[in-house]
Formats: C-alpha cells, sequence, structure tokens
C-alpha cells in the first residue's frame, strides 16, 4: 500500500537526488520572497487596497488577524470590484446589475478613502463571501432580503 512498494529497485537511477543543492533551494526561496515584495508593492500602489486587523479568540488567547480588502468606487461609473478577490466584475457600480451583488459600506473607523475621506463601498457575490471575508455573522432577514432582490435582478438581467 505505500509508495515505495510501487517503485522500481532502481529508483536511484531515475532520480539523482543528489544534483539538487543548497544554493537552488535558496534561490527558490528568493525567488519566492521577492514575488512576494512585488504583490506588496503592488497593493499599496492600489488605490482601492486597504487592510485592517481584527480582534478574534483563539483557545481563549485573544490574536489579531489581517483582512485584505479591495473597494469599489462610490459614485463613479467604474467597474464592479470584488472585496475579497480584488477582480473587477463586468457590471458598472450604480448599474442597475448592482442588484447581483451584495453590498455594504465599510465604516471602521480609519478605513475612509484618502481622497475625499468617505467610506468604503464592498461588493461580494453573496452575504457568505462576506460573512467569511470579514469573519463576521449576518441575521437570517438580511440574508433573505438580498435573496429575494437578487432573484428579481437575475430575472431581469439574466
Amino acid at each position: 500500500m505505500y509508495a515505495e512498494e510501487y517503485l522500481p529497485d532502481d529508483v536511484n537511477d531515475y532520480f539523482e537526488f543528489s544534483e539538487v543543492s543548497i544554493d537552488e533551494t535558496s534561490t527558490i526561496d528568493t525567488e519566492t520572497r521577492d514575488h512576494r515584495k512585488l504583490k506588496e508593492i503592488y497593493k499599496k500602489m492600489d488605490k482601492d487596497y486597504y487592510s485592517y486587523k481584527i480582534p478574534f479568540y483563539d483557545d481563549e488567547t485573544l490574536k489579531k488577524q489581517k483582512i485584505e480588502l479591495y473597494s469599489s468606487p462610490l459614485f463613479t461609473n467604474k467597474n464592479i470590484r470584488n472585496a475579497s478577490t480584488g477582480i473587477h466584475m463586468e457590471h458598472k457600480v450604480g448599474s442597475k446589475q448592482d442588484d447581483l451583488y451584495f453590498t455594504m459600506m465599510d465604516v471602521v473607523p480609519g478605513t475612509h478613502t484618502a481622497l475625499n475621506n468617505l467610506p468604503r463601498k464592498l461588493y461580494y457575490n453573496n452575504p457568505e463571501e462576506c460573512e467569511r471575508h470579514l469573519k463576521i455573522v449576518l441575521s437570517k432577514e438580511i440574508k433573505e432580503k438580498w435573496f429575494d432582490k437578487f432573484l428579481i435582478a437575475r430575472a431581469k438581467y439574466h
């Protein structure tokens, strides 16, 4: 049942394990680190990206977890952006297709836009995605109200 049982006796002839050097693994680690740094720089350049830490309890110990978000503009005619993934959707902010998404305003202190000090608008595919992303619990009433609105919008626009 183990993988070793199915390997040929001369497995070392097929794979040269001794050829991997420490320098190669170090280079991979360096490339991974550099890739992460570039990703962080790119996020900081994105004016709609922001993050904050929320407290939570883990085994009766208070810890903080970083939440990364992507907001959509409040008043402009730009594409909707998914708050958890940052992916730009095909529909525009403020359009009739707005009801296809679950939206909420982020009014956490310190998260307002730098340009005009307005709260940020967050778009999610559904309320459950919002709950998972922000580590919150929404009432059943809010979810049902959104689902009814979503069904009407989907029947109109799809």
